[in-house]
């Protein structure tokens, strides 16, 4: 009996410091776990050891939490991306500016005996339009904006304000002069350069 305790007691002091290398490799990680020897039929597992009349062997535990917070990747991008500053492009895209309908303008000669051979020129800010016959009527579009319009006889030159989308009837007299007749412009009412225009013939303008 007394050298069955001291060779258990042996066996003892020689496993203690073995599973505590284990232990202490494996730092604060690992536990020893031991239980009952009971008759010689308990069988001994690779990783245990016989240790008098228990079987013991070093169980690993699992680390407390740190406290540390882990950042998802997906969120650091989505972090990042939302950082980006804005790009010139976007920002400093210039407005293209709104395209306005010209503005239309009829001049018209109506039909006289008076003149009749004459062929007077009209000019749109100094670029020809074409030449009335007797009877002849001319369309011209034009930007919105001012206009000089006159035709041979500049004194008669009229500034028109077009707008945008609007239509103009210019009608164009003969002025007889000492030695040739001139054509002079007047402006007049819609209604009535409608219809006077509707009894002239219609020649596309030169500037088409």
């Amino acid at each position: 009996m007394g050298k069955a305790l001291t060779f258990g007691w042996l066996a003892f002091s020689v496993a203690i410091p073995a599973l505590a290398q284990n232990t202490a490799a494996h730092k604060a990680t690992t536990t020893i776990q031991c239980r009952a020897l009971n008759g010689s039929s308990t069988p001994v597992q690779p990783d245990e050891q016989l240790i008098g009349d228990q079987i013991c062997k070093a169980v690993p535990t699992v680390p407390a939490q740190t406290g540390l917070a882990v950042t998802s990747p997906a969120a650091t991008v989505n972090h990042a991306e939302s950082a980006k500053p804005e790009t010139a492009s976007t920002t400093d895209k210039p407005v293209p500016p709104v395209e306005q309908a010209p503005a239309t303008i009829y001049f018209y000669r109506p039909r006289r005996f008076q003149g009749s051979a004459l062929k007077p020129t009209v000019f749109v800010d100094d670029a020809r339009s074409g030449q009335l016959h007797n009877g002849d009527s001319i369309k011209v579009s034009v930007i919105p904006g001012d206009h000089r319009i006159y035709s041979t006889d500049k004194s008669t030159g009229i500034e028109l304000n077009a707008k945008s989308g609007q239509t103009y009837y210019v009608r164009v007299d003969i002025q007889v002069g000492f030695w040739k007749g001139h054509g002079g412009v007047t402006l007049v009412d819609p209604q009535q350069g409608k219809y006077e225009t509707s009894q002239a013939a219609h020649q596309a303008s030169d500037s088409q």
